[in-house]
């Protein structure tokens, strides 16, 4: 997949380094695997889009089922550790969001 994002974004109390798959918010470093850093940066990719699973596995070159997993476990990952819903689901379609508060 092709990176064609920045190498650092910064918003609300986030700071996502793509280069060195590092995400902190609000000080504290959230640990993803290497997967779920490629589907966060292809989701990251258009914030104006949202995405199907089959989408998703298709762009990170993996199983529909598989991708499913990695999704949801990104989503609690991130939603248990900071409160803060950056990836969403509605409707079956996954999307970023930036929260900037």
């Amino acid at each position: 997949m092709q990176n064609i994002l920045e190498e650092r974004v910064h918003f609300g109390k986030w700071d996502i380094e793509f280069k060195k798959k590092r995400m902190i918010y609000d000080g504290t470093e959230i640990v993803i695997t290497d997967l779920q850093w490629d589907i966060l940066e292809f989701l990251m990719s258009d914030s104006e889009l949202s995405f199907s699973i089959k989408e998703i596995a298709y762009a990170t070159n993996i199983e529909v089922y598989e991708a499913q997993i990695y999704v949801e476990e990104l989503l609690k990952t991130i939603k248990e550790q900071t409160g803060s819903a950056i990836v969403q689901k509605n409707e079956e379609r996954y999307s970023f969001v930036e929260i900037t508060n």
